[in-house]
């Protein structure tokens, strides 16, 4: 149950941060950063790579891992019931998923050769 609550409180408190400060990002991912944090801080205060912390929050995501397909059930329905929308606005979707798909493929790109420069592994493999 500790883990649960602290997924939760993560969760939570990233709601609250995301509506008080008007922000313009999804609270579930200032959640996750947030679990990111403590699951940090708890390693470094207990001084271990698999703490309590780990071990706690590992059973509950595990679980809902497990059972992750019964969270699409509610997007499946808004999709049915929303048939016609999508079906008028197919065009501007289609075009939003293929130009969205090249430009994350075309950032992957460059922040893996960003990347591989910086860390001086360019021409490593080529010979020169």
């Amino acid at each position: 149950m500790e883990g649960l609550f602290v997924i939760l409180v993560c969760q939570l408190v990233g709601e609250i941060v995301v509506r008080t400060l008007d922000l313009s990002m999804p609270a579930p991912a200032l959640g996750i950063v947030l679990l990111l944090g403590y699951l940090w801080l708890a390693d470094r205060r207990t001084g271990s790579e698999d703490g309590a912390a780990h071990t706690r929050v590992n059973g509950v995501a595990d679980t809902l891992l497990k059972n992750l397909g019964v969270l699409f059930v509610p997007l499946g329905v808004g999709v049915m019931q929303n048939y016609r929308l999508i079906y008028e606005y197919a065009g501007t979707i289609v075009i939003a998923v293929v130009v969205s798909t090249i430009v994350t493929l075309m950032v992957t790109v460059g922040a893996f050769l960003l990347a591989s420069k910086l860390s001086g592994a360019e021409g490593a493999g080529d010979g020169h």
